[in-house]
């Protein structure tokens, strides 16, 4: 039966204040074991992030099989699968900044003052363990992924009376167990009590 609460939308984020989309740590950090587990202590959040919120793309291809006579395939081999993850970070702190700039978690430390520096130069390769928590009411789903890398970035814009954010696209690799991305879904309207 059709059921109009089964259609969720991205109404707002994870954490305490409801704003917290994208997390990080290192790989290997202990996994989330739901939608709403609270996640561990090496889960840094990202911060607030454009209102685009996350895009979840699927890239694949494939192969025909034909036969001899038959003018429509009589199988298709999917040969590739590739998900990855836009996000653009609004926030200019140590976690937006190190994964925009492929650094390690921990590797950029504000002093006292709130000064900070770092240097760019040759591709770096640094891979994270990523959480991306979205809450519609009492519908929660949570995007988890033991291995992603930036493997491509939004150019950095500053214009005049316009904020400056880090987009990024993040690449989804198998964990240890074979799965990419563990999907975490609380649907409200399918309680059986």
């Amino acid at each position: 039966m059709a059921n109009n609460a089964n259609i969720l939308a991205g109404v707002e984020a994870g954490g305490t204040s409801g704003l917290s989309l994208a997390w990080f740590a290192p790989e290997g950090t202990a996994a989330p074991t739901s939608a709403t587990t609270a996640l561990a202590a090496a889960w840094k959040d990202a911060g607030l992030c454009t209102e685009n919120g996350l895009s979840i793309k699927v890239s694949e291809s494939s192969k025909d099989i034909n036969a001899f006579g038959s003018g429509a395939p009589v199988r298709t081999l999917v040969t590739s699968s590739k998900v990855t993850f836009d996000v653009a970070f609004l926030e200019s702190n140590p976690v937006s900044l190190a994964i925009y700039n492929r650094l390690g978690l921990g590797d950029i430390v504000p002093d006292a003052t709130g000064s900070f520096d770092f240097g760019v130069g040759a591709h770096r390769t640094e891979k994270y363990a990523a959480c991306f928590d979205v809450v519609d009411g009492d519908n929660h789903l949570r995007f988890y992924c033991p291995s992603v890398e930036v493997t491509d970035r939004a150019d950095l814009a500053v214009q005049a009376g316009n904020e400056i954010s880090y987009g990024v696209t993040l690449t989804a690799y198998p964990g240890a167990d074979g799965v990419a991305i563990h999907n975490f879904y609380v649907v409200n309207a399918l309680k059986s009590a």
